[in-house]
Formats: C-alpha cells, sequence, structure tokens
C-alpha cells in the first residue's frame, strides 16, 4: 500500500527542524512604533460612554413610566454632564500638551546655546591650528635653511 506525505509512522519526524536564523529577524528590522492613546480617542471614547449612559437612562426612563418630556430632559442632563466632563479633560489635556511645548522649547533653547558655545570653541580651535600650521612652516623653512647652510660648510671643508 502506498503512502501519502500525511501518512507517516509515529516514529518518522514531520519535517526537519526550522533553522533558528529564520525565527529570528533580521538585523535591521525596527518594529513598528506603540499606537499610543491620544487626545481624539479619549475624546471620542468618552462620547461613546456619554451616549450609551444617555441611552440607558432614556430606556430607565421610559419602562418608568415617564413620558417624553421628563426622557428629553434626563438625556439631555446627562449628555451636558458628559459634555462638561469632556470639555474639562480636553482643556487639562491641553495644558499639559502646552507645558510639554514650553519645556520642549527651552530645551530646544538651550541647545541652540550649547551649539553655539562648541561652534565658536571650535573657530578657536581653527585659528590655533591655523597658527600651529604656520609655526610648523617657519620650522620647516629654518631647518631646510640650516641643512642647506650645513651642507655648504662640509663641502666648503672637504675642499
Amino acid at each position: 500500500m502506498e503512502r501519502g506525505p500525511y501518512d507517516r509512522p509515529p516514529g518518522e519526524p514531520g519535517y526537519p527542524a526550522r533553522d533558528p536564523a529564520y525565527t529570528a529577524p533580521p538585523s535591521g528590522y525596527e518594529p513598528p512604533p506603540e499606537r499610543r492613546f491620544g487626545l481624539a480617542e479619549a475624546a471620542a471614547l468618552l462620547a461613546l460612554i456619554a451616549a450609551v449612559v444617555a441611552i440607558v437612562l432614556a430606556l430607565d426612563a421610559r419602562d418608568a413610566g415617564s413620558d417624553d418630556e421628563q426622557v428629553t430632559r434626563q438625556v439631555r442632563q446627562e449628555t451636558q454632564r458628559q459634555v462638561e466632563q469632556i470639555r474639562s479633560s480636553v482643556s487639562q489635556q491641553a495644558g499639559t500638551a502646552g507645558a510639554t511645548a514650553r519645556q520642549a522649547e527651552r530645551e530646544a533653547e538651550q541647545t541652540r546655546a550649547a551649539v553655539s558655545r562648541l561652534e565658536s570653541q571650535v573657530s578657536e580651535l581653527r585659528g590655533e591650528v591655523n597658527s600651529l600650521q604656520s609655526q610648523q612652516n617657519q620650522m620647516r623653512s629654518s631647518l631646510q635653511s640650516q641643512s642647506e647652510a650645513i651642507a655648504d660648510i662640509r663641502r666648503t671643508l672637504r675642499e
């Protein structure tokens, strides 16, 4: 009887073991950045909660035998309360974002000042390098003229 690839006896391995190099991510792989829960998501979530609460209150009021005006008033009051909560939350988050922006501006100004100091130091160092190169050229010139003078003296002494 002929066997297919899935009809193996229990003792035979199904497939060879995978090479660990294929299971690890490549060397240049960077995982995607984490998604943060932002202001828009928080406002949407609060609005959704407010809508659910309003619907529950409306159903509860209807079941209690209240008239339409009372239901409308209760829904309006709950919706207004939820809107105020959302506004205060958004206002608080805006204040936090403003403080973060001011801190970032201070840090940027400090970085600019540090860069300016480093640029002036680099400029001073370039001036020193130019001065040292000039001194080096003068020393080479002096050594060359001294070498020529010594060579002339040696020639004169040999003659």
